[in-house]
């Protein structure tokens, strides 16, 4: 992958934020059918479709090439997409891109405990912001 390391946590941290932020109010509020923030959730999708023109990222969790991804995108929104590749809704595909960014920042040589200071750091300078 050609991300930048610095953009890779970037995308880390707004996955976590948004899967959080959906987890709590999937818990909080059963009767919202999209479950999360929609300003954090349209964040992580401008940073994901900055960071990642070439679907890169996005082809790499559905185990697919790029090229396939823009194809398949031609003829159907992403969420069909992602049901097509077997998973059920958003937060999957995002628990997923957690993952692979995770992977990926190991591959770069980053440790978990070093990882989760990134995260911790951000998230509290984040939070205080809001």
């Amino acid at each position: 992958m050609k991300i930048a390391t610095k953009t890779l946590t970037s995308l880390l941290i707004i996955t976590i934020m948004t899967l959080s932020t959906a987890s709590m109010a999937g818990a909080s509020s059963a009767g919202n059918s999209s479950g999360s923030d929609p300003k954090r959730e349209s964040r992580f999708q401008r940073l994901t479709q900055r960071h990642d023109r070439k679907m890169e990222l996005r082809a790499s969790v559905l185990e697919i090439t790029p090229e396939a991804l823009k194809e398949e995108l031609k003829s159907a929104n992403f969420d069909q997409v992602l049901k097509r590749h077997g998973f059920k809704t958003r937060e999957a595909f995002g628990v997923a891109v957690t993952g692979k960014l995770k992977d990926e920042l190991h591959k770069r040589g980053w440790s978990d405990d070093k990882i989760q200071k990134v995260v911790e750091k951000r998230l509290n300078r984040l939070s205080d912001k809001t």
